[in-house]
């Protein structure tokens, strides 16, 4: 898939969402996983791009603005997005648990050690833009989520209770 392919899949209004994040490697020493280390840095960038505003015309940085997202010029990022190897299974948890989802299988994604391996493109999207979702699409995550959470608090409430 080539990147203007990727970018018009998950910013279908370039002009309401220029700009787009992307994630080229996050990965921890074996001894640091499960530490939350790759959330924190996932959810850092989240936050900054949650706090972006419609900034100044010019992009530039202007002295008068108090944050970074003030002084990104116009327009708001649509989309945070990355690849995971078809076998990363963490990964893929990780960020399905971070609010992204699956949008495609990629055939050949990588190469490693003369071996070519699929991936899945996932994306989390922000300020009303969905990408390569459908409103049914969003209402059916959500409501999956809900559902999840709920077989969460089931389990929590079991445990704790005793019943």
């Amino acid at each position: 898939m080539r990147r203007d392919e990727t970018a018009s899949l998950l910013v279908p209004d370039p002009i309401a969402y220029p700009r787009m994040f992307y994630v080229m490697t996050l990965g921890t020493s074996r001894e640091f996983r499960r530490c939350g280390l790759g959330s924190m840095l996932v959810e850092g960038i989240v936050d900054m791009i949650r706090g972006e505003k419609m900034g100044g015309d010019d992009g530039e940085n202007n002295e008068d603005d108090d944050d970074a997202a003030g002084r990104w010029g116009r327009g708001l990022t649509g989309v945070l997005y990355l690849h995971v190897i078809v076998y990363n299974k963490g990964a893929m948890r990780l960020y399905e648990r971070l609010g992204f989802v699956r949008v495609k299988r990629i055939k050949d994604y990588y190469l490693i050690n003369s071996v070519s391996y699929d991936c899945y493109l996932y994306a989390r999207y922000f300020h009303g833009n969905r990408g390569h979702q459908s409103r049914f699409d969003v209402l059916c995550d959500y409501a999956k989520s809900i559902i999840r959470n709920l077989g969460y608090y089931a389990i929590i409430k079991s445990t704790w209770t005793g019943k």
